[in-house]
């Protein structure tokens, strides 16, 4: 697969200015004429919007596909061994941006004027929110890993309102109105990043929403606002009363977004019905964790894998990517049940791998009544779901397999994975506090991370079964 003279040409001109700048910044950097975060912020302005001018000018897409995943592997072990000045903190962020431009050129239902739009905000708006909360912000919040602004998030929403408008030329009411949507969730994304991992997910889920809203009708648009507004408000009061943190509330408000632009209101029968199961039963057993609020890592560990396949299936109608959404629900339901009932019953608990008997709430721990409860959650969320959506009854019998086989794949990697500890009186517990040894686990392996994996693995299988 050979490349035209015109990509040579744009690829040259595209690298050459890349390493012009990169030079001129990091002789500014080491002579203390910009500082770190400064020369930071300005190569990953310069470079992406150069970025995004190469992939409008090239031909041939999917060669400047490979050819980013060669820079991915380039980046990644220049980062390793520390060659560039502002590269602080051995981050691999700046590894990730052509990770993401790969994809989504290989990717068809992406055209290139969407993919472009993607680097422009991630380019412009990311950099402009990282300055404005680093000058600016008195106050900030812990969203996952990292602090954010609300100065931050402002100028990332008015810097993407505003390349909105100019990119795509819509100056007419709806015009106005699908760019002041077009760049709130791209805004609310920015939030949710850690060491970088932004440069990922923003253009993705940039372009998904592009697709996804693009062409609504201005009753559709206004329908959507709307909806903004009742997620907005729903997501005070779910912090009013302490069932969200701020970032749990914001991480649902995100999530909301996606789902309505998936299916409508249709798509909140799945996770809704798990997210009101989830918080009244959670306080059943209401630990430290729970009275704070659910943060976001919480939302996400339990409602990603079910978003992404949502998206997938707005973006494809392909019916597959609807029930493997369903399912994941299912499993999320089934864990949440089966995890609540069963200490809330407090009957025998074994490991499901060596069978010792361990404390009700335990990774890997098992109970009759914590099966039983799993099983029934998995089954009453997927008829309720497959009813609305009027499929046959296999449908739900493999959907409800699916949802409690997750609930054991999840009990699984808790006791091979996750990590565990022991107090001076020798019980076993998953929190750390004073006194405790670890045991057995991985320290990064926590609850929240057992529960995205056993949900991915699952829901990938189920996907596979279904679209074979």
């Amino acid at each position: 697969m050979l490349l035209s003279q015109h990509d040579i040409f744009t690829g040259s001109i595209a690298m050459g200015a890349i390493a012009v700048v990169l030079v001129a910044i990091e002789f500014s950097v080491k002579n203390k004429l910009l500082t770190k975060f400064l020369g930071r912020k300005l190569l990953h302005a310069s470079t992406i919007c150069t970025v995004a001018w190469a992939i409008h000018r090239f031909e041939n897409r999917v060669m400047l596909a490979y050819l980013f995943l060669v820079f991915f592997v380039i980046l990644l072990a220049v980062i390793r061994r520390e060659w560039m000045q502002v590269n602080t903190n051995k981050t691999y962020g700046i590894a990730l941006f052509p990770l993401a431009f790969a994809i989504l050129l290989f990717i068809p239902l992406f055209n290139t004027a969407v993919i472009v739009y993607a680097a422009l905000l991630l380019a412009l708006s990311d950099a402009l929110a990282g300055i404005a909360g680093y000058y600016f912000a008195k106050e900030k919040i812990r969203f996952l890993f990292e602090d954010k602004s609300r100065v931050g998030f402002i100028s990332f929403y008015i810097s993407a309102f505003i390349i909105s408008l100019l990119y795509f030329n819509e100056f007419s009411f709806h015009g106005i109105l699908l760019c002041m949507l077009l760049a709130l969730l791209p805004a609310l994304t920015e939030l949710f990043s850690w060491r970088g991992s932004d440069n990922l997910t923003l253009p993705l889920f940039t372009a998904a929403w592009v697709v996804l809203i693009m062409h609504y009708s201005s009753p559709q648009l206004e329908i959507l606002l709307l909806s903004v507004i009742a997620f907005t408000l729903l997501a005070a009061y779910a912090t009013h009363k302490k069932w969200l943190t701020t970032s749990g509330a914001t991480a649902a408000c995100w999530m909301a977004l996606l789902l309505f632009s998936t299916g409508g209101y249709q798509a909140f029968i799945a996770p809704g019905i798990f997210l009101i199961s989830g918080s009244l039963l959670s306080k059943l057993n209401p630990s430290q964790k729970e009275k704070d609020g659910r943060d976001a890592v919480q939302v996400f560990a339990n409602g990603i894998p079910g978003i992404l396949f949502m998206i997938g299936y707005g973006i494809t109608n392909y019916p597959a990517y609807l029930l493997t959404a369903i399912a994941s629900f299912c499993i999320s339901m089934s864990d949440s049940t089966s995890s609540e009932l069963g200490v809330y019953f407090k009957g025998a608990t074994y490991d499901i791998l060596s069978l010792k008997k361990i404390p009700p709430g335990v990774s890997g721990g098992i109970s009759l009544q914590g099966t039983a409860a799993g099983l029934a959650g998995a089954a009453f969320l997927s008829v309720v779901t497959i009813y609305c959506y009027d499929f046959y009854l296999r449908v739900f019998i493999g959907v409800s397999l699916a949802g409690f086989a997750g609930m054991l794949v999840d009990s699984i990697l808790g006791s091979l994975l996750q990590i565990q500890y022991k107090t001076a009186a020798g019980i076993l517990t998953d929190d750390a506090f004073a006194g405790t040894q670890k045991v057995k686990g991985f320290k990064w392996c926590n609850n929240d991370m057992v529960n995205m994996l056993s949900n991915l693995l699952v829901t990938l299988l189920f996907f596979y079964i279904f679209y074979k």
